[in-house]
């Protein structure tokens, strides 16, 4: 865009004073988004019979029920004039069912983000659908018509956003080997023992963490609670000791349903208390629970 004859009607300070007031997490009314397909293999075939193709892929619009997109770019990308970065990059906020969206909101999705209420759109369980991340002009933020909503993320949420968004694009690789016989359990058994009543001991873990050694048959699974919110939720140390319980005996059976040559050993520790050393040895396990079948 730095060719003035592109946008002669635009006054660079008026986007950058509006660039400044815009921040990773908020919303923009965009009632829309596109995406590619091939006319050669479609997803849904029946839906594009007969439409017209000249290109190797077309575009589709797909209308938003909530209308909205939360900003994923990063602060400092969106200070940027178009010169440099012309584009916001946004996904769309996705109305999820009440399992997907707890699941999101104790962050074991690697896909959904769970947002708060959000105005207008109450009714709604709103989550960011990190499946479809696009761009749209930075220009289009001067439109009266593209309405604008302050991120309605706390401090400490706008943090775990940010997170879950390096989790989405550059999660530890683990080797195929190791997805299969240990990872894959791991989720299994998390999945299997978030369904009975210890459910809200879950949404006090802040971290997961897996330590995994070539040529070693143990592993170690670590959960990391917030005393915080185990006060919030109630969650005393003895219904700790019973998700705990429950978690190694789904493991045991999930990781030797898989013919794992592993065994995994889970526990949990005080956010607050843990070691240093205990962290240093385990990699960051982002948990993918939505895409888990028992």
């Amino acid at each position: 865009m730095s060719d003035p004859e592109l946008v002669p009607d635009i006054d660079p300070a008026e986007l950058k004073a509006v660039l400044r007031t815009v921040n990773q997490g908020d919303l923009l009314d965009i009632a829309k988004v596109v995406f590619l397909w091939s006319p050669d293999a479609p997803s849904h075939p029946s839906e594009v019979a007969g439409v017209p193709h000249e290109e190797p892929v077309m575009t589709e619009e797909m209308r938003l029920p909530s209308g909205l997109c939360a900003v994923v770019s990063q602060d400092c990308d969106i200070r940027q004039l178009p010169d440099i970065e012309p584009y916001v990059l946004v996904c769309p906020l996705t109305e999820v069912e009440d399992k997907t969206y707890k699941e999101a909101a104790d962050g074991m999705s690697v896909r959904y983000f769970a947002y708060p209420a959000v105005e207008d759109h109450e009714h709604m369980q709103l989550a960011a659908d990190g499946r479809m991340i696009q761009s749209i002009e930075k220009t289009a933020l001067l439109s009266a018509h593209v309405k604008r909503f302050e991120c309605p993320l706390t401090a400490p949420k706008r943090t775990e956003f940010r997170a879950w968004l390096g989790r989405r694009l550059g999660r530890d690789a683990f080797p195929d080997e190791v997805v299969r016989q240990v990872v894959n359990p791991i989720e299994r058994a998390v999945k299997r023992a978030r369904e009975k009543d210890v459910e809200n001991v879950f949404s006090c873990v802040i971290w997961t963490g897996l330590r995994w050694t070539p040529g070693k048959p143990y592993c170690s699974l670590v959960l990391l609670t917030d005393p915080a919110l185990r006060a919030q939720y109630g969650v005393e140390a003895e219904q700790l000791e019973l998700m705990l319980g429950r978690l190694r005996k789904a493991l045991n059976h999930f990781v030797g349903k898989a013919g794992s040559d592993y065994s995994v050993v889970a526990n949990t520790h005080d956010a607050t208390e843990v070691s240093a050393s205990v962290l240093l040895e385990h990699y960051e396990l982002a948990l993918d629970l939505d895409a888990v079948t028992l």
